[in-house]
């Protein structure tokens, strides 16, 4: 019995690693070309504002006296910018939440057994393909972008990992930290004529990274006084980095602004899921090549909670996180980071018609290139005439559109060609989806096959060792026909054969081998079903229909159990006073009087409160 539960915790335990390689699996492809405008663009610089667990509602919202709580940004979107709100996925976390800004793609999810810390797959990003990039801030977001940049041109400036202290009485020291660095770096530039030559250089990012709002969230909650003061405090000196900056260019117009944040945070103070809390958050965007305010046509369409920013007069731009990534290459002139999926926000951009299209197009083939190279591997580990395309794009459709696209913007019809750009887009997008979960189905089925195998042979074993009918009514060897084990051993050859010309990873063998040995054993012991047949003969049709409807109540209180958590409690105490319906006290009373203490004091959990947005410490 012992080897019995140490084979099925093996078991186990690689059904549940192969979670990992069907759904856990990197998005990530290397081999494409950068894209990029060949237009000149209307910035030579760009400023990333990144405030790390800054809520969209508590960012825009007036304050208890009807005065904005950023009051310069919000400003700025009233005259000089555009803004809206990015929205964020699960798992809204500091690390997945930058790499969608800045690289234009969702967390790699092999990242999670590096805890969001560090990613195990290289990838390219907007720093990465700027001229030079200068960054202040986290010891736990920056470092990660400047070690896969090529070349010795993204810096990073960083403060001690003790400094982020959840128990500080006010975090936004962290934000100071940064701008007083920021400043200090500026101030030495005047002097330092190497350092002044590259801040001169086109292509040149800035990115300060706002770590003081998410810490006090987390130790005072977003409702607190000094989560709400620290976004004045952010507010300051974003104003104050900016004049600075300006003033060092001599107010060239040639600096593009971002401000926005990674995720936003719950009432409780914790963030990760997917509550709307958490995934919207502020985006603001001004300066070289970003377009200033516009009139908005669709005021009836906000929540009530969006009415009350006070901002329903202007329009308002949505993006996906991913898409900020694009919008501030485009806006630079830079290659779009090659793993980036975001899409331009043409709407944010202030420049010629032809630029867009342009810039539009050169997204198209900067997807386009990652669904190429996807395809292509896909089909190298593929035998060819197993292999199915996506025949919503094939090659002469894609040569068809970019024709049309070249078509339109020759003829000056750049709506148009935008509009089929983004068609373009999509279906590569879904193409990238297709071939990322090609052999989802293959692999799932076999472990699904895998696991009802270890079911039924776990059922068949109980049922033989634990029931006196079977054990007395049969001597049986359970020794299956020759043809059946060289069924099995042909199926498990032929299963070899084809994951080897597929070049398949190993752990694949471990998947598609399994289930035919676990349907191996238990097709030995598949004459206890005969077995059981003959008994169900001699027992009463009311008790077979008296033990199906005790079994379908069961699943039934299972069911139920996921809308209203109390059902569990009845099947709990049906279950305590199991041992005294079937006289299983009279042998074992003690166990018996354990058994139902326990049962009760477990059918008391449902009943409790469930975790949620407000502080309940007696209860933990």
């Amino acid at each position: 019995m012992l080897l019995f539960f140490i084979v099925g915790l093996i078991i186990h335990l690689i059904f549940f690693a192969s979670i990992f390689d069907i759904y856990f699996t990197s998005p990530l492809v290397h081999g494409m070309t950068p894209q990029h405008t060949r237009l000149p663009p209307p910035a030579k610089r760009l400023v990333l504002f990144v405030a790390d667990g800054l809520r969209a509602d508590t960012f825009f919202e007036l304050d208890e006296h009807g005065l904005p709580r950023a009051p310069y940004l919000r400003n700025i979107i009233q005259t000089k910018g555009s803004w809206g709100v990015s929205h964020t996925r699960v798992p809204t976390e500091s690390r997945p939440g930058h790499v969608a800004l800045i690289a234009g793609f969702y967390e790699d999810v092999s990242a999670v057994a590096k805890g969001w810390k560090e990613n195990p797959v290289e990838f390219d990003s907007v720093f990465n393909e700027s001229t030079y990039t200068w960054s202040w801030g986290s010891p736990d977001i920056l470092p990660m972008f400047a070690k896969g940049a090529s070349g010795d041109h993204v810096f990073t400036h960083c403060y001690l990992a003790e400094s982020e202290d959840f128990a500080s009485e006010d975090a936004a020291k962290l934000d100071a930290w940064v701008f007083d660095h920021v400043k200090s770096f500026f101030r030495s530039a005047q002097s330092d004529q190497t350092l002044l030559h590259k801040l001169n250089d086109d292509k040149v990012v800035f990115f300060l990274h706002l770590l003081g709002l998410d810490t006090n969230g987390h130790a005072h909650r977003p409702g607190s006084r000094e989560y709400k003061d620290n976004v004045k405090k952010v507010d300051e000196g974003v104003k104050e980095m900016v004049t600075l900056i300006e003033d060092f260019y001599g107010n060239d117009d040639k600096t593009a602004f971002v401000f926005t944040s990674d995720h936003g945070m719950t009432d409780w103070g914790s963030h990760g899921a997917g509550h709307p809390s958490e995934t919207l958050t502020p985006l603001v965007a001004w300066g070289a090549g970003v377009h200033h305010p516009r009139e908005s046509l669709f005021l009836d369409t906000l929540s009530n909670n969006e009415q009350k920013w006070n901002l329903m007069n202007l329009k308002r731009l949505d993006v996906n996180q991913a898409d900020v990534a694009p919008l501030m290459s485009a806006l630079i002139g830079i290659p779009y980071p090659l793993n980036s999926v975001g899409i331009l926000p043409v709407e944010y951009i202030n420049s010629s018609n032809l630029f867009k299209a342009e810039s539009m197009l050169t997204n198209a083939f900067q997807i386009l290139e990652q669904f190429k190279v996807k395809m292509a591997q896909k089909k190298l580990t593929t035998l060819s005439f197993l292999f199915s395309p996506f025949s919503s794009l094939s090659e002469s459709k894609q040569l068809d559109i970019v024709r049309r696209v070249r078509s339109y913007i020759h003829g000056g019809n750049y709506k148009e060609a935008m509009d089929l750009c983004r068609t373009l887009i999509d279906l590569a997008l879904e193409g990238l989806t297709y071939y990322h979960t090609y052999d989802r189905f293959f692999l799932g089925t076999s472990v699904v096959m895998g696991f009802a195998g270890w079911i039924l042979y776990v059922i068949l074993i109980i049922m033989k060792t634990n029931t006196s009918t079977i054990q007395t009514t049969s001597c049986y060897s359970g020794t299956p026909s020759q043809l059946v084990s060289y069924g099995f051993g042909a199926l498990g050859l032929s299963m070899v054969f084809f994951l080897i010309i597929q070049s398949s990873p190993w752990t694949y063998y471990v998947y598609c081998l399994l289930p035919i040995n676990i349907w191996y054993a238990a097709s030995k012991e598949l004459w206890i079903l005969h077995q059981v047949r003959i008994y169900l003969m001699t027992v009463s049709p009311f008790g077979i229909l008296g033990f199906l409807i005790i079994v379908i109540m069961g699943v039934e209180i299972l069911v139920v159990s996921f809308f209203y958590r109390w059902v569990l409690t009845v099947g709990l105490v049906a279950f305590a006073f199991w041992p005294v319906v079937m006289k299983l006290w009279i042998e074992a009373k003690i166990t018996t009087v354990s058994w139902v203490l326990l049962s009760l004091l477990l059918a008391v959990f449902p009943l409790m409160p469930v975790v949620g947005r407000e502080p309940n410490i007696t209860l933990v």
